[in-house]
């Protein structure tokens, strides 16, 4: 059986690296990053389309992995850091689409990321629970717009385990706090999150569309 090809783009982060490295013989990735490590193209930039993957290839699956994890008081926050994490997180996923969207086949798969605190209110996430939002109601609108040619799903994570969230986990006492506020008193793995992406961009997941789905040890839904 061919391969699907999947486009990964954010193709450094650590989720990615997990589902490169465990479904490479399943899928067929063409990676994009600003890392060249990890990436089919040099110096790729989201603002400059021209610096995007543009072969012939038609793609089974898009999944946008950028995002930021920007926690602090409201007061501290600076319009610029609302301006550049919405920037990022949505207006970097907007222009992706736009490019790629032609490419897609009929019956792909498209899956975004969103967050636990796009769920629930946590203090000092006012600009992260922001832009994620909007990608949850990104995600719902162009479902519905899209189908059937189209699926499109996001995963809300709570704090795992990456390259973004090494600052908070610095310290084994750091760790421990976040896993004591968490039903399932652990810490998620990238390896969580990229077998449920590997699961949304299978045809195992074919009925499935629309969909905001946590990956969260329970911390979105249970008060424990």
């Amino acid at each position: 059986m061919k391969k699907k090809n999947i486009l990964l783009v954010g193709a450094s982060s650590a989720s990615a690296i997990s589902l490169v490295e465990k479904y490479e013989n399943i899928y067929n990735f063409i990676c994009l990053s600003r890392d060249s490590k990890h990436s089919i193209v040099e110096n790729f930039d989201l603002n400059d389309d021209s610096s995007y993957y543009n072969g012939i290839t038609k793609y089974d699956g898009l999944v946008y992995f950028p995002g930021t994890i920007n926690l602090n008081q409201f007061s501290r926050l600076k319009i610029d850091d609302f301006y550049n994490d919405f920037d990022i997180n949505v207006m970097g996923f907007i222009k992706v689409l736009k490019y790629y969207l032609s490419y897609l086949n009929e019956g792909s798969s498209i899956v975004l990321f969103s967050t636990v605190a796009s769920k629930i209110g946590m203090p000092f996430h006012s600009s992260v629970s922001i832009v994620k939002s909007s990608i949850d109601g990104l995600c719902k609108s162009l479902a519905a717009e899209f189908a059937p040619k189209h699926r499109v799903n996001c995963i809300s994570p709570s704090l795992f385990e990456s390259k973004m969230s090494q600052r908070f986990l610095r310290s084994e006492a750091s760790a421990n706090k976040i896993k004591e506020k968490n039903p399932l008193k652990k810490i998620g793995s990238s390896e969580d999150i990229s077998n449920l992406v590997a699961f949304l961009i299978s045809d195992e997941s074919k009925w499935i569309t629309g969909q905001n789905i946590s990956v969260d040890g329970g911390m979105s839904s249970l008060k424990i």
